[in-house]
């Protein structure tokens, strides 16, 4: 959970904005191994929820955040070799395909969606 906890600070400064819900999955920004469900904003506004907890996106929400963008899961799952073993994500966007490997494939999504979110604004800038 560690490794996810950096891709979601990742995803955060790429600039994916959360909407908190109920039932986001957070870790408290101030302990951020304190991971917890948003059951009760407690009177909190959207920029106080954000500022207090780091939003950990699940692979559904990080596959709609893919949808979004015009991008396509293409591949999802396991690869192995006689060298390694990891999850693999590839997705193909309309400025090309990504592709990314991590020890879960939650962590593989994440940072592939990272890496999108990353070349959506290198292309604003040129």
């Amino acid at each position: 959970m560690l490794h996810f906890l950096a891709i979601a600070g990742d995803l955060e400064l790429a600039g994916l904005l959360w909407t908190p819900s109920i039932g986001d999955e957070v870790s408290q920004r101030a302990e951020p191994a304190l991971i917890s469900v948003l059951v009760d904003p407690k009177g909190l506004s959207t920029g106080e929820l954000r500022s207090t907890f780091l939003w950990l996106p699940t692979l559904e929400q990080m596959v709609y955040q893919f949808e979004a963008r015009q991008a396509i899961l293409f591949h999802a799952g396991l690869d192995l070799t006689e060298q390694i073993m990891a999850y693999k994500t590839v997705i193909q966007s309309p400025k090309g395909q990504i592709e990314t490997r991590a020890e879960s494939l939650r962590e593989s999504v994440g940072i592939a969606l990272r890496d999108l979110l990353v070349s959506d604004h290198r292309d604003q800038f040129h």
